[in-house]
């Protein structure tokens, strides 16, 4: 935060750098957010930020440095070091300096992120996090994209993270030509797979996890946010030309097919050589390849019927199947 408050002082200008029409990802994680964000930035007109650019952003990357920055070997560092001390983190989710990162991280320089919720139980800090203001957060996001585009050009962003959804007023505040593509997927198994992530996440950090009181902040949290999302919907407060939604069984089914629905729905052109990537793409990375994720709602502690009741509207209104 300190060197991006010089830099910015240093280059006032950069402020002034435009981000038009940015498309953002989201869903509640362990929905295929990622997995179809990878696909999606396979294509040369999509930049996405990698994880050593949202770590370390200034100064500003440079083409001429993109393979050679002493930054990437100090993010990969960092960033590997959750899979050497818990070797399960590359079958759940898979960090790297030069891999798409979360733009979450772009709201950590605010302090206002579940970055720091998924490594670290503070519950008073979790219980702040989800009242306050996050405009302030999403400002500095905005920071961080211009100073990342201030010396390649402004590029069509292709952005991507679950906490979008339960800021999806501020998003719009901030980013009022963006353009959402939501994923959706049985509640149930988004409770079993995310406690088993941030489970795994705060086990590198402490040698106390509390599995089943994840469970149940995560079941409180994306109840709220899928509920408010509903609302959202109903009273037509989210552009609908400009929101896509897609299922997590449908993009499993036929990946490509999931992506040119989000194309068509913003009126992007897919070119012959970007799907040719992101087919390529797909075929080198099978499901699994580093592992299986194994995970139960069951374990979580919760009751399967409570839940279910809980969920039911969100359910009927985007018909999300039941895999459990």
């Amino acid at each position: 935060r300190i060197h991006m408050r010089d830099y910015l002082r240093a280059d006032p200008g950069t402020l002034d750098e435009e981000i038009r029409a940015p498309i953002f990802v989201t869903g509640a994680p362990r929905t295929g957010t990622t997995i179809l964000h990878d696909v999606l930035v396979q294509d040369p007109a999509l930049r996405s930020p990698l994880g050593w650019e949202l770590l370390r952003p200034v100064p500003p990357p440079e083409a001429a440095t993109a393979a050679t920055d002493p930054r990437i070997a100090l993010a990969e560092a960092e960033l590997r070091m959750l899979a050497r001390v818990d070797p399960a983190m590359d079958a759940i989710h898979e960090y790297g300096a030069r891999n798409p990162k979360e733009c979450l991280s772009a709201m950590s320089f605010e302090l206002r992120s579940e970055e720091f919720t998924a490594r670290y139980s503070v519950p008073s800090y979790a219980a702040w996090l989800q009242r306050c203001d996050m405009r302030p957060a999403y400002a500095w996001h905005r920071r961080v994209l211009q100073v990342l585009q201030r010396r390649s050009g402004a590029p069509q962003w292709m952005l991507k993270s679950p906490v979008h959804l339960h800021s999806l007023s501020t998003l719009l505040d901030v980013y009022p030509d963006a353009r959402i593509a939501v994923t959706h997927r049985d509640p149930l198994r988004v409770l079993g797979s995310v406690t088993s992530l941030v489970a795994n996440l705060r086990w590198v950090h402490s040698e106390k996890v509390d599995f089943a009181a994840i469970a149940r902040y995560h079941a409180d949290l994306y109840h709220g946010s899928l509920d408010h999302l509903v609302t959202l919907e109903e009273r037509g407060w989210l552009p609908p030309d400009r929101l896509q939604h897609g299922h997590y069984a449908d993009f499993l089914a036929d990946p490509l097919e999931a992506v040119r629905a989000i194309y068509r729905a913003f009126g992007l052109p897919l070119r012959q050589e970007a799907e040719a990537r992101m087919r390529a793409y797909l075929a080198a990375r099978p499901k699994d390849q580093h592992g299986e994720h194994r995970y139960s709602f069951d374990d979580l502690g919760l009751d399967r019927d409570a839940e279910q009741r809980r969920f039911a509207r969100y359910r009927e209104r985007f018909r999300v199947p039941s895999e459990t």
